[in-house]
């Protein structure tokens, strides 16, 4: 298994080196303390670590922009008011038409009074 072994380099900043294994790192942490005067030291052990990739789909919605909030409103006025188109038919009446309320029960929009 590879090993790291991290100490300090010679103007303070912090350095690595990775090695083969456990041996090698053993003879480089010697060598760092008998030769460079480097005792803070450590050794790890790199063992790897096993992935696993999986779909994943995420949904966003964008920040309404001052058009799309207008044209929601108007969206939603126009879908609480509800009209019912009203359909005359083409015929001449002797008496004169009176509007009521295109949703009363029975009604066609129009009576001869």
């Amino acid at each position: 298994m590879e090993h790291v072994v991290f100490f300090p380099a010679h103007d303070g900043t912090p350095a690595f080196r990775r090695v083969a294994n456990l041996e090698d790192a053993v003879r480089l942490v010697e060598h760092l303390r008998n030769v460079e005067g480097v005792s803070e030291v450590s050794v790890h052990g790199l063992a790897e670590v096993p992935l696993a990739f999986k779909t994943w789909y995420r949904v966003e919605v964008p920040a309404p922009t001052e058009s799309s909030e207008h044209m929601a409103s108007s969206e939603q006025m126009a879908s609480e008011t509800v009209t019912t188109p009203v359909l005359v038919p083409d015929v001449t009446v002797e008496q004169p038409l009176v509007a009521v309320a295109a949703d009363a029960p029975g009604s066609l929009g129009f009576f001869a009074s």
